[in-house]
């Protein structure tokens, strides 16, 4: 699945918020033919343990990470390119040689990540893969490859299971791949 077909150009903003109703994301989608770009900010977290984080996606137009920027409002950053073949450098490190292999991100602190590997994978219903992400961990911006099973129940339905923490959720999405509900975690917020 492209990022988008024919020239189209696609915006969307999202806005999740926690079940506790602690805490938001409001989230920036720009879909165009060379690629993905997403802009975000959270306020508050699950834990308390920080206030806002903002971060940026690049995305090449089969939804690889390219690029990524995450700032806690402590000052605190990480910058990681990849060349979506899974090797990863940082300004600080140079090449990260734990993260070989890994394709996708998945920043703790959003849902959207989810969506990385399930538009990647392009899975039928029924269908399951297994797969190692870098996990950016919060607020502490830890990295650490972390296995992952994605299965496709529906059109709109997945099933996210952390292999290494025994974690399983059921997703629902929307036609785009974005999630609606992550229960006990995080659910969108419908329009007014």
């Amino acid at each position: 699945m492209s990022a988008a077909s024919d020239g189209q150009r696609v915006q969307r903003e999202v806005v999740w918020t926690g079940w506790d109703h602690q805490g938001s994301e409001h989230l920036q989608l720009r879909i165009e033919g060379d690629g993905v770009r997403v802009e975000s900010r959270i306020e508050g977290g699950h834990d308390d343990a920080f206030r806002q984080l903002s971060y940026q996606l690049w995305l090449d137009p089969e939804w690889r990470v390219r690029r990524m920027a995450a700032r806690l409002d402590d000052g605190r950053e990480r910058r990681l390119v990849t060349d979506g073949a899974g090797h990863w450098w940082c300004d600080e490190h140079g090449l990260l040689s734990s993260l070989t292999g890994c394709l996708d991100i998945d920043i703790a602190a959003t849902p959207f990540t989810n969506t990385l590997p399930i538009r990647r994978l392009g899975l039928s219903s029924g269908e399951s893969a297994s797969l190692t992400v870098a996990l950016l961990s919060i607020p502490s911006l830890a990295l650490n490859a972390v296995r992952q099973r994605y299965t496709r129940l529906s059109s709109r339905g997945w099933r996210y299971e952390g292999l290494d923490s025994g974690f399983t959720a059921q997703l629902d999405v929307d036609d785009q791949g974005l999630v609606l509900d992550y229960p006990e975690t995080f659910r969108r917020r419908r329009p007014c």
